[in-house]
């Protein structure tokens, strides 16, 4: 039996600012096709319905529960990714989560530290939940021009963070424990909240280098964590695939303590509490005196490079199909 189709959606909205999240669509695409899987991302160029197999979504945002139906009414499968990691039930209306879980035929996780997360909080047939593994892309490991990312923006040291900017991701707390170090901070990624990022930006004065993007997978994104002290993430959710990308990429860790980044990091990261910002200085602390090699830990995260990472999903699809 030949592979399924797959076309891949998502809510409406979601390219209107892109995140770890969107980034990582593109990434899924291109791994099942470097397996030789025909896959398509829902847009005005995608093929019609009726050329698929099976639908992956992700996200269970409501501003693709509409579609979900429509594309279900037609008799697809579907495979549901819903990405989603909250703090507070309320925050998600478990209504609208639970009508995405019953549209699916299969609700994929990364981790099962997500899986316990979300089953606790939302309608979540144990017969459904399926694992995958995180992908990351292996160019990653490879080492980027000496010094490209220190001189281009003038830096000598300097902590480092990907991410959209906002609340939940709390960078605000980062920026002002490593202002009091006196730790240059620099964030790439645009923000979602104007007001919280001026808070962020009044915090951090001179010590913050805010760059609203930097191309994927290229010299200087590689160079920019393996110059850097040390790669930083305390959010309020569990760390994203930037951390696998900067542990791939030899940078040591500083990550939020949570059952997510021990099941992926284990011994080989410093954790600290994002509530707690003097628990966020103590870890600075730890993290600079850990040793510089991190052979470790990149071997360790090779775990996780696509596209052999992908071969779980490619099972679920051809399954589910």
């Amino acid at each position: 039996m030949s592979d399924p189709r797959v076309l891949i959606t998502t809510y409406h909205q979601a390219f209107l600012l892109r995140g770890g999240g969107e980034y990582e669509i593109f990434s899924i695409a291109d791994s099942l096709k470097l397996r030789g899987m025909i896959v398509d991302i829902y847009g005005p160029y995608s093929r019609s319905l009726d050329d698929y197999d099976v639908v992956l979504h992700f996200s269970v945002h409501g501003g693709g529960i509409e579609l979900l139906r429509e594309i279900k009414s037609c008799g697809k499968p579907v495979a549901l990714w819903p990405n989603l990691w909250v703090r507070d039930a309320a925050e998600v209306p478990a209504q609208l989560v639970n009508a995405h879980v019953g549209l699916a035929d299969a609700v994929i996780f990364k981790s099962a530290a997500e899986q316990a997360h979300f089953s606790q909080r939302f309608a979540l047939p144990a017969n459904k939940a399926r694992r995958v593994t995180a992908g990351a892309d292996p160019a990653y490991r490879r080492p980027a021009p000496q010094g490209l990312f220190k001189s281009l923006y003038g830096l000598e040291r300097y902590a480092i963070w990907f991410g959209v900017i906002e609340p939940n991701k709390n960078q605000l707390a980062a920026v002002r424990a490593l202002r009091e170090k006196g730790i240059p901070l620099v964030l790439v990624g645009r923000s979602r909240e104007e007001r919280y990022f001026r808070q962020c930006r009044d915090a951090g004065g001179d010590g913050v280098l805010f760059i609203k993007g930097l191309p994927q997978k290229s010299e200087i994104v590689r160079a920019a964590l393996q110059e850097a002290l040390f790669y930083i993430e305390v959010s309020h959710e569990p760390p994203g695939l930037s951390a696998i990308e900067a542990g791939l990429s030899g940078c040591r860790l500083l990550l939020s303590e949570s059952e997510w980044s021990r099941e992926h990091f284990g011994d080989l990261a410093v954790y600290a509490d994002p509530s707690d910002e003097a628990d966020i200085a103590r870890a600075i602390d730890d993290v600079l005196a850990t040793p510089a090699d991190t052979t470790t830990l990149v071997d360790e995260m090779k775990r996780f490079c696509l596209p052999q990472a992908v071969d779980p999903l490619i099972d679920l699809l051809r399954d589910i199909a």
